[in-house]
C-alpha cells in the first residue's frame, strides 16, 4: 500500500476505532516492532492533528526511517 498525503486525508475521514485500526495495520506491516503493541490514545485529536499537517515529503521521510528500522 502507498502511503501519500491523499491516503492520508482519506483516513482522517474515518471514526477514531476506524483510524486506530488503519494505523495498527500499517504499524504491523512496516516491521517496527518497538511500535507494535502501542495503546490507542483516549484523546485521538493530536494524531489527527499530526497527521494532517503531513506532506508528501514528510511521508517519504518517514517511509525511509521505517525501512531502516526493520
Amino acid at each position: 500500500m502507498k502511503i501519500d498525503k491523499r491516503t492520508i486525508d482519506m483516513v482522517l475521514k474515518l471514526n477514531d476505532d476506524a483510524l486506530w485500526s488503519v494505523i495498527q495495520k500499517v504499524i504491523a506491516k512496516s516491521g517496527v516492532s518497538s511500535l507494535k503493541n502501542m495503546e490507542k490514545p483516549q484523546d485521538m485529536s493530536k494524531i489527527r492533528q499530526a497527521l494532517s499537517n503531513l506532506t508528501d515529503e514528510d511521508i517519504e521521510k518517514a517511509t525511509k526511517l521505517f525501512r531502516k528500522e526493520k
